[in-house]
């Protein structure tokens, strides 16, 4: 059998345990199901036949004594309601006697109790005869006579039915004892087969087990063994076939494959062998070289240090005789020693170009010196990065007109924040400009172009500026690419030979860009022109790009508008400031210059000066300092606007407020309210405004109107109900309540009206604007202290309010 199993397949194996369990439990569930039904079979005999038909006798009992003691009762009770309820009760116990009697019988009769069943019904009979007796006795006054009979005739009649009624209940209640016992037998048979069978079952289930152990399992795991040896290195295991089934193909099939790994195993290590020895030669010989090139790497590096060196003590020694020239040639220049013919001048400009070019070589071999040596540190600062392009510009727009060329950058009204080494930046755009400006044609263009990325570095977020600087020149060839960013190399052209240099300026860049943290890269196509690209980290989180607003067209007449000097850090600054200043009551003046400020400001009736730090010929301190130590002129507030934060000092030297780059157009407007006297106020009048309470349910039409009026230097304070016009009037003092009556024009002036008659309106003037005329009724409400004026036509609620405040409040 275990030959027949063994040589069977997998399936057929499990097909054959399967349908061994099922048989088992097949015949396990017909064992069961017959012992079921037989317990069915007794349960229902145990009720029907032996427990009913004992509870019916029961009652009868019950009802059989009940109608026996209501009996006596009739007897000795005289009341006759009492005696005529007991007679329908005996009637009822006599018909549910009758009733559960039939019921017994219908049930059936075993044979045994027949007898005895006739025996109750024949007592039951001579009782139900005296109790007839009895009751009419009773019913005839003769209660002494009906008593005789039930103590005599009556006990032996009742006595006799209640021993017949008993001895049928004792037998019944024996049969049902008898048919308990055999459930009982039943039911211990049952758990008996059951118990049985399940043995059965597991053990052939187990039998099953080890079976199927010894002829799948077992094999599985001796090829898994065979399998792990050959995998660990030893070739010469082979796995054993211990069934014929599919796992024993498999072990044959796998004894295959290990003889052709061992085989391609053994041709393997052959060539290993021999690659190994003449990787081990080639070694030796690389050992060799590598020796060679360590002694000349050490050799050229310390030439390279020697060269570097050289290079910066040449440097340091070569820069002052040639501070000393560029110094003499600038003195020659301006006429400091008299005046020079035109051929001498022409010489003293070569002269000092000639210096100041040398000078930049010189300083870009010390910068790419220090680069390589790592004592180049960078001076990080916040700046606004336009500013020094425009800078760049400037210095380049000269040699750029003269070649009828255009530079052009991208045009925003603030500049953008860079964290970084400003200098340095300014040298980065300076290199890429100047060759953009010196390998360009006759005629083309120069575009400065930037954007601000955001990338993710790690886990966060970083923002870029990428900086593109196009030209429209000569192109780079394809095999001069390589040359771009190499040290001391020239692309070949003939523009190059033109304008020969010494080849550092894209290599001091690269270097510079990437000791920032950042990338350079070109494109370029030949005879069209290149684009230089760089990306530096920006460093700041914010870039401040305020939205420039329209022009204000009703301005105020010039000569009415107090002064605004201004001389800010560059001439962009200068143009922004205007732009944002635009449409409000100011005339500017621009100064060049710190000395073109200081002479400005006493030719000028100033109000106020904004100045910058770094501007030309006189920084913006000395500039203060002379303003403040003047009696004349130490009176006018300087608000200093600059991207260097140095507030302190510009507090201790007197200045009125200092604001920083990039410029804030709201605040430096409401800081320029604050300082010069408002167009709408007249300057030192009896009866000049400071404050004035906007009353008026419609808020839509206060808000522009409350801004114009601060922007005039008036404070301002709004009311849009009864509650809130008088806690601000009696909290704020103000000098004029102006109320703009559109919608719900009677409630708004009953306010009005209130607030003139509990004493809140003394000594302040009022001002009420209406779309209509006024009635009668209403005039006479305000009373003759409230000025009302009727809006225009096409002119709004602010321009109809300004207008009455400049006519009765205003100078002129």
């Amino acid at each position: 059998m275990a030959l027949v199993f063994r040589n069977m397949s997998i399936s057929n194996k499990l097909a054959t345990v399967f349908l061994l369990l099922l048989v088992m439990m097949g015949i396990g569930g017909v064992v069961a199901l017959y012992n079921a039904g037989q317990l069915a079979k007794v349960a229902e005999r145990l009720y029907l036949n032996s427990f009913k038909r004992a509870e019916t006798l029961s009652s009868i009992e019950n009802e059989f004594l009940s109608s026996r003691q209501e009996m006596f009762l009739h007897t000795i009770t005289t009341d006759q309601s009492s005696r005529t309820y007991l007679e329908i009760s005996v009637l009822e116990h006599k018909q549910k006697i009758a009733k559960l009697l039939y019921e017994y019988k219908t049930l059936g009769i075993a044979s045994e109790h027949i007898e005895i069943y006739r025996k109750l019904n024949i007592n039951l009979a001579g009782y139900w005869h005296i109790h007839h007796k009895v009751e009419a006795l009773s019913k005839a006054g003769h209660r002494d006579s009906a008593l005789s009979i039930i103590r005599l005739e009556g006990n032996k009649s009742f006595s006799d039915t209640i021993d017949a009624l008993r001895t049928l209940i004792k037998e019944e209640r024996e049969i049902a004892y008898n048919a308990y016992q055999q459930s009982d037998f039943f039911s211990k048979v049952i758990i008996a087969v059951t118990f049985i069978f399940t043995l059965m079952a597991i053990l052939v289930a187990g039998a099953m087990w080890m079976v199927l152990i010894r002829s799948i399992v077992k094999p599985i795991i001796a090829l898994e063994e065979s399998a792990k040896l050959i995998g660990s290195g030893d070739f010469n295991e082979r796995a054993p076939v211990m069934t014929e089934d599919e796992i024993g193909s498999l072990a044959t099939e796998f004894n295959k494959m290990a003889d052709n790994i061992e085989d391609s195993y053994a041709t393997l290590e052959g060539k290993v062998k021999e690659r190994t020895d003449e990787l081990r030669l080639a070694n030796e010989e690389l050992s060799g070289k590598k020796q060679e090139l360590e002694v000349t790497n050490l050799n050229l590096q310390e030439a390279n240090k020697m060269k570097s060196q050289f290079l910066s003590n040449v440097s340091h020694e070569l820069r002052t005789p040639l501070n000393s020239i560029i110094g003499f040639s600038e003195l020659l220049q301006e006429k400091t020693f008299g005046d020079l013919n035109e051929r001498q001048t022409q010489y003293a400009e070569f002269v000092h170009s000639s210096g100041e070019h040398l000078l930049s070589l010189i300083n870009n071999i010390l910068d790419l010196s220090r680069i390589e040596t790592g004592r180049m540190l960078l001076q990080t600062e916040k700046f606004p990065m336009l500013e020094v392009i425009a800078e760049v510009m400037g210095l380049l727009r000269p040699s750029a007109h003269e070649r009828n060329m255009v530079i052009e950058t991208k045009s925003v009204p603030a500049s953008p924040m860079l964290n970084a080494d400003k200098s340095k930046f300014k040298q980065i755009m300076t290199n890429l400009l100047s060759n953009a400006v010196k390998f360009n044609v006759e005629g083309g263009r120069v575009k400065v172009e930037w954007d601000i990325v955001t990338e993710p570095v790690g886990v966060d977020l970083e923002r870029y500026i990428i900086f593109c600087v196009k030209d429209t020149g000569i192109g780079i060839k394809e095999e001069d690419r390589q040359k771009v960013f190499k040290e001391f190399e020239q692309i070949d052209s003939s523009m190059a030979t033109e304008v020969a240099g010494t080849g550092l300026g894209l290599v001091l860049t690269k270097r510079l860009v990437e000791l920032h943290g950042g990338s350079i890269w070109f494109e370029s196509t030949e005879g069209k022109g290149s684009a230089f690209y760089v990306k530096l980290p920006q460093g700041t989180d914010e870039v401040d790009l305020p939205v420039i607003n329209e022009i204000d067209e009703r301005l105020l007449d010039e000569e009415d508008l107090p002064v605004l000097l201004m001389a800010s850090e560059s001439d962009d600054i200068n143009r922004l400031l205007e732009i944002y200043l635009t449409g409000c009551p100011y005339n500017i003046i621009v100064a060049s210059d710190g000395l073109d400020l200081l002479r400005k400001v006493q030719e000028q009736k100033v109000s106020v000066i904004i100045t910058g730090i770094t501007i030309p010929k006189k920084d913006g301190w000395e500039v203060i300092r002379e303003l403040k130590s003047a009696p004349e002129t130490m009176h006018i507030p300087v608000v200093i606007i600059s991207s260097i934060y140095k507030k302190e000092m510009g507090e201790s030297l007197g200045a009125a407020e200092y604001l920083q780059k990039p410029i804030n157009k709201d605040k430096l407007i409401r800081v320029l309210a604050r300082l010069m006297p408002p167009p709408l106020l007249a300057d030192g009048s009896e009866g000049g405004l400071s404050s004035v309470l906007l009353f008026g349910t419609e808020g839509e039409y206060l808000a522009p109107l409350a801004t114009e009026l601060e922007a005039g230097g008036l404070e301002v304070h709004t009311a849009i109900n009864a509650e809130e016009l008088n806690s601000t009037v009696e909290a704020k003092d103000p000098d004029l309540v102006v109320a703009c009556l559109k919608r719900e024009r009677t409630s708004a002036i009953e306010s009005i009206c209130k607030l003139t008659s509990n004493g809140l309106g003394v000594e302040r003037s009022f001002l009420v604007c209406t779309p209509d005329t006024l009635s009668v009724e209403e005039n006479a409400a305000l009373g003759p202290n409230v000025q009302t004026v009727m809006l225009s036509d096409g002119q709004s609620v602010s321009e109809t309010v300004v207008e009455e405040i400049r006519k009765h409040y205003g100078g002129s």
